[in-house]
Order: structure tokens, then sequence, then C-alpha cells
């Protein structure tokens, strides 16, 4: 459920923090699953950038295989599916607050500039294009909805059936169109996230019924696991079956988290994750400057096994959400997120709380 105030901010107070109530719980902590997710996918990388690039064996190659059906493309899928909500989210609140879109633009732009230090830092970055992409989207939101729709869901799937058919079959489309295809797909799982948002996804009333589209996700999820594994560990065929086939179980984690959230037992098990997902921004480059520091001084002590790599991965999403949970005590934002808040409307917002005003927020947030 997208919260709007009832009535438009002046103009004094138009850049002030949001009320806690204004948050939406579930997004918080989807949000910060995927990006504990991302790093899951990531570790391979930073591994082969330290030095560790034999292909995995063994015991090793089995726990990859089943880090790739649980993690390879799902979670990109959730991180740009809720970048397409938060999108929405905040275009809203724009035209709630009489802002100019200008202010979403010049969000976009600090983003890309982020990506590129994050690139710089050495690692797999896509917050520049997701800044890009989110520049485009910008547009396509003028469309009717049946067009909007009808568009989204295209390029959320047609390139995965394109490129997955060139993979595994006689299909040879040009190399130029590879890479045109993985930001058309980006920007399709982004606008299904605005669409299904502007829907009411997040709300207990919603219009959409979450646990049907759970169902249907799980249903789908099934005979691509059992593809997956039939293709054989560690095979190139298995690798890109799991990542091109990304959004039915992605959609599927979405769904079952929301009707988890919805219950107590899950809002008390995964509420951790709540803080841990406000600082997403400052958390993901958080990852890669630990991954690049840390990750090179154990490759240079011998191989490091997939089950080691997992405990690192562990011990990184702890600290983390450890960091995230004391900083949040005494600050609105997580130290990147509020500078990009500075930057978005080019004026300094408080960064501390004020007085009773922390144990409020803490209490409501």
């Amino acid at each position: 459920m997208i919260h709007e105030p009832a009535h438009a901010k002046s103009a004094a107070d138009r850049t002030q923090p949001s009320n806690p109530q204004d948050r939406i719980v579930s997004i918080d902590v989807i949000r910060g699953i995927a990006i504990a997710g991302i790093l899951l996918i990531n570790l391979g990388y930073f591994l082969s950038q330290a030095g560790q690039t034999e292909d995995p064996v063994g015991i090793d190659a089995v726990i990859w295989q089943v880090v790739d059906d649980i993690a390879l493309g799902k979670f990109h899928f959730v991180f740009a599916f809720l970048f397409g909500t938060g999108m929405h989210i905040f275009l809203s609140r724009l035209r709630a607050k009489h802002r100019s879109t200008w202010v979403y633009v010049r969000r976009m732009i600090i983003l890309i500039a982020a990506g590129i230090i994050n690139s710089a830092l050495g690692g797999i970055d896509v917050l520049a294009s997701y800044g890009v992409l989110a520049l485009l989207l910008l547009p396509l939101t003028r469309l009717p909805r049946w067009a909007f729709v009808i568009l989204g869901v295209a390029a959320a799937t047609v390139p995965d059936v394109l490129q997955l058919a060139s993979s595994l079959g006689d299909l040879d489309p040009p190399t130029l169109l590879f890479p045109i295809l993985s930001y058309v797909r980006t920007l399709g799982h982004m606008m299904l996230g605005f669409w299904l948002t502007g829907l009411g996804l997040y709300s207990a009333a919603t219009r959409i019924p979450v646990t049907g589209l759970f169902i249907l996700s799980l249903l789908g999820s099934v005979p691509i696991w059992i593809w997956t594994t039939a293709a054989g560990t560690g095979s190139t065929e298995a690798h890109e079956i799991a990542f091109r086939t990304a959004l039915v179980p992605g959609l599927m984690y979405i769904t079952g988290l929301i009707l988890l959230l919805r219950t107590q037992l899950g809002r008390k098990s995964l509420s951790f994750l709540r803080l841990y997902g406000r600082m997403a921004f400052s958390n993901y480059l958080g990852q890669t400057v630990v991954c690049v520091l840390v990750i090179p001084h154990l490759t240079a002590h011998g191989h490091v096994s997939a089950a080691a790599a997992l405990i690192v991965w562990a011990v990184i999403i702890i600290a983390q959400c450890a960091f995230s949970t004391v900083w949040l005590r005494y600050f609105r934002y997580g130290p990147l997120e509020w500078l990009w808040r500075c930057g978005t409307y080019w004026e300094l917002t408080p960064l501390r709380y004020a007085g009773d005003t922390r144990s409020e927020s803490a209490s409501q947030s």
C-alpha cells in the first residue's frame, strides 16, 4: 500500500524525514533478503577476482548448484522488482508534495554516480544501470495502463525466452543483441514492480490475489527446479536454466514473503531484517568493500571451499544486520541513504533523532 498524506506538506517541511508509519515493513524485509541473496551469488565473482578461478568439483559443485537453484537471478529479479516498487512510492509522494519530477531525475543521477564508484571499488554493480533504466521508465509511466502492462510483461519475459533458446537451441541472434536484452529484461522487472505496487500488492486489503500468485508461481517453480537438476550439476545448461527462468521463483519469493509477513510468526522471525533492508544502499556498497578487502586474504591461504564461502556470507550478513540495528537506534537513515536523500532534495535533512522522536519512531517503524 502506498501511504500518501491527506494534504500536501508546506514548502518548509517538504524535505523532512518521512513519518515511520509511511514505511511499508514488508518491503524493507524483502529488500533485506534480496541484498543478502545478491551477495550469495556475488561470492563466486569475488572469489574469482581474488584468484580462485578453478571450476568447483565434488561437494563444492553440488553446493554451488544449490545456490544457483535458490538464488541465481531470483534475487536480482526481487531487487529490480522492489526498485520498481520504490519508484512508484517515490513518484506518488513527490506528486503529493507537489514536487517536480526533476527531484526524481536528480535522485537517479546520484544513484548512477554511486554505481560507478561501486564498480571502481571492484564490485559487480547494478546501481548505475538501474539509475539509467529508472530514467527510461519515467516517460513510460505516462502510458495507458494496458500499454504499460503489456510492455512490462513482454520486456520481463521475451529476453529470457530468446536467450534460453539461444543457449539450449538453434536460435542464433546477433551477439550485439544480448546486452540489450539484459537491460530490457531488468526494465521489465522494474515495470512489473511499479505496476503491481500501484494495484496494492503490499496491502492486506489488496485487489491482487497474492495467495493465488504464490500458488501459481510455486507450481511453476517445481518443474523449473527439476529441469535444472536434470541438466546436470554445475553444467552450463543448468546455470542458464536457473538464471533465465528466475522470474517465476522470484515472484514466488515475493508473494510468499508478503503472505508470511502477514502472520505474527513471520513478522517476529523476520523482523531483524527490517532495519537491514532500510539500509540496503549502505549495506550493498558495504558488501563490496568488505569482500574486496577480506576475500583476497582468505584465498591467499589456500582454496576457499563452498562451505567456507557460505560461512563468510553468513558472517557478513549478521554483522551488517547488527550494524544496521545499532545505527538506526540513533539515526533516521543509513549513512549513504542520508547522503542520497540530501542530494535528492538538495537540502540538508536532519540525520539524528531529536528528543523523544527516536523512541517514538523506533516503536512505530
